[in-house]
């Protein structure tokens, strides 16, 4: 009995201590600053980051799609911009609020590689919450390079839209490339975008406030 005890106590210390790194390393890369590539262009183009309070959206302008792919996503008229987000899927269709979070979803999204989803709403303007990054054209169309080639696609090269409900009447969930972990999270999936638009943005950062920390909080005026 008290082997098992010792074993116990030993496995707690490690899994504190796997946490504590963990943790260290989130907060330390956070706040280190990517060095993009210097590239010539004007910044006359805006984008959006939006935050939940845990989950980062990259939000778009709708003519900086691609006509085709903008037509697989069957955008609602007057739609003026577009939220994408990636997550675990499991976690996105069965947590549309947090009462609704149980202990087996959040151990899945934690410990496990899950599959994922993409979360795209439409808005018709503006949100004063959302920050601001001014961009030129070559920056936003790899910023949508790595958006569109996030999702998966069938045999015939189509996204996959998902048959669930979404959280309002204003978006919906289609599967996506690649596996969910605690080293790939859906804020390392914005920070990554933002990498490959070669965005100032942090080295690494699986919570929001590093991504947030790089952008100005400025007010975001109405566009409608």
């Amino acid at each position: 009995m008290r082997s098992i005890y010792k074993f116990l106590k030993q496995l707690l210390f490690l899994l504190v201590l796997a946490i504590g790194l963990y943790l260290l390393a989130a907060l330390v890369l956070s706040l280190i600053k990517t060095r993009p590539q210097p590239i010539n262009c004007t910044e006359q183009m805006e984008v959006y980051v939006s935050s939940n309070g845990v989950h980062l959206d990259v939000i778009v302008p709708v003519e900086s799609l691609e006509h085709e792919f903008a037509q697989q996503l069957q955008l609602p008229r007057g739609t003026k911009f577009v939220a994408f987000g990636w997550g675990d899927k499991n976690f996105y269709i069965k947590t549309p609020e947090w009462k609704d979070l149980t202990v087996q979803t959040a151990f899945t999204a934690v410990f496990l590689k899950s599959a994922t989803a993409m979360h795209v709403t439409v808005y018709k303007q503006t949100s004063p919450a959302w920050r601001t990054l001014k961009i030129c054209p070559l920056q936003i169309q790899q910023l949508v390079n790595y958006i569109t080639n996030s999702f998966a696609r069938d045999a015939n090269g189509r996204i996959e839209l998902l048959d669930v409900k979404g959280y309002a009447s204003n978006d919906s969930f289609y599967n996506a490339r690649g596996s969910f972990s605690l080293f790939k999270t859906c804020n390392v999936w914005v920070n990554q975008a933002l990498k490959e638009a070669l965005i100032e943005t942090s080295v690494w950062s699986p919570f929001d406030f590093g991504v947030l920390h790089f952008i100005p909080e400025t007010r975001v005026p109405a566009v409608y």
